[in-house]
């Protein structure tokens, strides 16, 4: 199990800025041409070639303006990237789930999960060579926009193209530039040892050193078989029993929240002042706004912002996780948030939403599970706050804020509380598979309810007249 390790370097003068600005710029326009080149059909069996035919295939689109070494490397990382966007297409938009809704037949199945599983299949596939309709249309569609590089942030290099230095206590870093013969020499906050390929990135305003290092994996003794947990935007996670793990989550989210809000109206009217002012000439408008703009719009301190709250999310996401975990449960249980993109409901909780960082929760929670000899599962999300965990009644007026009341047989409990048991059971459902989408599962959710309140759901009705009929019957207003 592998780890990225963050070493940040001290900030270089502007000589040194500018031959690293350099080298990641020739990097990111190299990596762009092998992209533009590995996307086209013909290449994809490159993806598994071996290395020398991958370095043949560098020396044929070269632009020659890297150092050898790195060029290589620009050819390996541009390979590592076009395979991970199609294993990324896979998950985002649920290559299995298709299958299973486009045909019943076993042996077609396995034809299908034969074919996805290869790139050189699915280069067939799109290239005309072999023909299934169906198949094209889902990776035509899924794999429409082909990678590019469109920041230039970063680039890869071997131990040839760096090496370490002690002076003094401190470390420093030597790298490869442009010029031959001229390394450009980086103090390292800290001292760790640094071995192997690394990626120097340029972070916002300062350099970085990413490497790659083992974890051990603890082997632990299970106290706890599963654990259930519910993701919310006022706590990090709640588990079956009510308990509730990283509670500062919230306050953190509204502080930010607010702050962003608040920014957000004062640089408008700020934006709009300017635009707005009466100036004798154009030029002196032009002028003014470039005043504005670089005075009183800038992006600095409002990045440091912005990171130093990324930091507090991720830390308390940390330490929610870290509680969840020293409690050594053998199957930690979430929601599948994967397909959740998008804006939410409102401004407000968009950006809530956004702030969240449910990359990093799913991140986090992958990597420490597997770090702590726990299994994370996952089971569809679709409906999760709405259906009792006691009867399992689905309604959306089961749930009132904070609070569950369900319609049907009574029970009350916290909206979080009950999540987090649905998806308990979820887990064990044999009808409910996690790779459903959520109109399959509303048509099961609707005949269960039809079955538990007795009534026939016809081919015309909704859940919501079910649930309406249903609670007149019972004396209920729903609100």
């Amino acid at each position: 199990m592998m780890r990225t390790r963050r070493r940040l370097t001290r900030q270089p003068n502007k000589q040194k800025a500018v031959r690293l600005h350099a080298l990641i710029d020739a990097y990111a326009k190299q990596k762009d041409a092998y992209l533009v080149e590995l996307a086209k059909t013909k290449n994809w069996h490159l993806w598994q070639a071996t290395r020398k035919e991958k370095r043949a295939f560098a020396r044929q689109y070269s632009h020659h303006t890297l150092p050898v070494h790195i060029e290589d490397q620009c050819v390996f990382d541009a390979i590592t990237t076009m395979i991970a966007w199609v294993e990324s297409a896979k998950v985002r938009d649920h290559w299995k789930t298709l299958v299973f809704t486009h045909t019943s037949v076993k042996e077609e199945q396995k034809a299908y999960f034969h074919a996805l599983k290869k790139d050189a299949e699915l280069a067939k596939i799109l290239s005309g060579d072999a023909y299934d309709p169906w198949l094209f249309h889902l990776l035509r569609n899924s794999l429409r926009h082909a990678p590019r590089v469109h920041q230039h942030r970063s680039a890869m290099l071997d131990d040839t193209n760096y090496s370490v230095l002690m002076k003094d206590g401190k470390q420093y870093i030597s790298i490869s530039s442009l010029e031959r013969g001229k390394r450009v020499i980086l103090p390292l906050l800290g001292n760790v040892s640094i071995h192997g390929n690394i990626r120097l990135v340029y972070a916002d305003d300062h350099f970085e050193i990413h490497t790659m290092a083992k974890v051990k994996v603890k082997k632990t003794t299970y106290r706890i078989t599963d654990m259930a947990l519910d993701a919310g935007t006022t706590e990090v996670y709640t588990d079956q029993n009510n308990r509730r793990y990283g509670t500062d989550f919230g306050r953190i989210l509204a502080n930010v929240d607010a702050h962003v809000s608040d920014k957000g109206k004062k640089r408008n009217q700020i934006r709009d002042k300017a635009k707005n002012k009466e100036l004798a000439t154009e030029e002196e408008r032009n002028a003014h706004l470039r005043n504005v703009r670089k005075h009183n719009l800038g992006q600095k301190k409002q990045t440091a912002q912005r990171t130093k709250a990324r930091t507090a999310f991720a830390n308390e996401i940390n330490q929610a996780l870290n509680e969840v975990l020293a409690q050594q449960p053998k199957r930690v249980i979430v929601e599948n948030l994967s397909h959740m993109r998008g804006k939410a409901k409102g401004k407000k909780m968009s950006r809530k939403v956004s702030l969240w960082m449910r990359s990093v929760l799913n991140e986090r929670a992958s990597f420490k599970t597997e770090a702590r000899s726990s299994r994370l599962e996952a089971v569809a999300s679709a409906y999760t706050s709405q259906e009792c965990s006691y009867c399992g009644f689905t309604a959306e007026k089961n749930r009132a804020g904070d609070h569950f009341r369900c319609l049907n047989c009574g029970a009350v409990d916290t909206a979080d509380s009950n999540a987090a048991k649905v998806i308990l059971k979820r887990f064990y459902d044999p009808e409910i598979k996690p790779w459903m989408n959520k109109f399959q599962i509303k048509r099961i959710l609707d005949r269960r309810n039809a079955e538990i309140t007795g009534a026939t759901l016809g081919a015309g009705c909704e859940v919501s007249e079910l649930v309406q009929s249903f609670a007149t019957v019972n004396g209920q207003t729903p609100a």
